[in-house]
């Protein structure tokens, strides 16, 4: 499950769970890796272009995933004699009303939270409170305006979000 608004990351699995190889081993032998959307009793092919959606390698990134991107994503890794083709399935959420998240999405990839005021690292007077998604400022101070910048670092990818107090 994926949160809208955020990238997303969808893996063809046939390079995970159904054959011994890699995407770049597969290609050096001239096997081609398509990506198709299921839409309803057919798949589309994935046209990739400079904007939301890019192919890397094996796997699709969704620069800012939008809930219509939900479904079932088909990779094909084939040649004139050879098919392989499997299904995976993508859910994305909009975020809970008034939060800036979805309690229902878990997190299973190792990831790094970084907490900065003004851009540079701040050493957080005991009132103020880090949980795993939360900054709490107990008793604020006019020396606690400014912006605050969350960042979340997973798969060499990059989530940016600043708020000003």
């Amino acid at each position: 499950m994926a949160l809208a608004g955020e990238p997303v990351r969808v893996k063809c699995a046939l390079f995970y769970s159904y054959i011994r190889t890699n995407y770049s081993m597969a290609q050096s032998t001239g096997l081609r890796l398509m990506w198709y959307k299921n839409k309803g009793d057919f798949e589309e092919p994935i046209i990739f272009s400079e904007g939301r959606i890019n192919k890397d390698e094996d796997s699709i990134w969704f620069h800012t995933a939008e809930v219509q991107d939900s479904g079932f994503y088909t990779c094909v890794l084939r040649n004139s004699t050879y098919c392989m083709k499997v299904s995976m399935s993508l859910t994305v959420a909009e975020n809970e009303l008034g939060l800036c998240y979805n309690s229902t999405i878990r997190y299973l990839e190792k990831s790094e939270i970084t907490r900065t005021k003004e851009c540079k690292p701040k050493l957080w007077r005991s009132v103020v409170v880090q949980k795993e998604n939360t900054l709490l400022i107990e008793d604020v101070q006019e020396e606690d305006s400014g912006n605050y910048t969350c960042e979340l670092k997973f798969e060499g990818k990059l989530i940016r979000r600043t708020t000003e107090l």
